[in-house]
């Protein structure tokens, strides 16, 4: 019998939450320089990213995959802080600093999504 997708089961409103809570312990990290005005920002603010990451995420991945392989991977904290900004500028009430807190944030949000992601079981 054919096992039931996990997002079927609630699988992606709990990785949606795990990046929401994510994004809001990176704010706690970050201070005054990556700023939510309230819950629905960062809910709201999480599924941007999400989407962007999914949208134009491998399209960018793509662009940089030369400065991807020359660097062994650590570029993508570039093309996730992009992102991260891209959504700042479309997202009312969520705001970065500038570029370069958009990477580190990029690399705490990598951190903790992959951390939380294991302890809420989230594939």
């Amino acid at each position: 019998m054919a096992e039931r997708s996990d997002y079927r089961r609630g699988g992606l409103v709990v990785a949606w939450a795990v990046s929401g809570l994510s994004l809001y312990l990176t704010s706690l990290i970050l201070g005054s320089r990556m700023v939510f005005d309230g819950f629905w920002t960062i809910a709201l603010t999480a599924l941007v990213v999400g989407l962007l990451n999914f949208l134009l995420g491998p399209l960018l991945s793509l662009i940089t995959c030369p400065l991807i392989i020359l660097t062994l991977g650590l570029a993508r904290f570039l093309v996730s802080g992009l992102i991260l900004m891209m959504a700042s500028w479309w997202m009312p009430g969520f705001h970065l600093a500038s570029f370069w807190w958009a990477v580190l944030a990029a690399v705490i949000v990598a951190v903790l999504n992959g951390a939380l992601e294991r302890v809420f079981g989230v594939r």
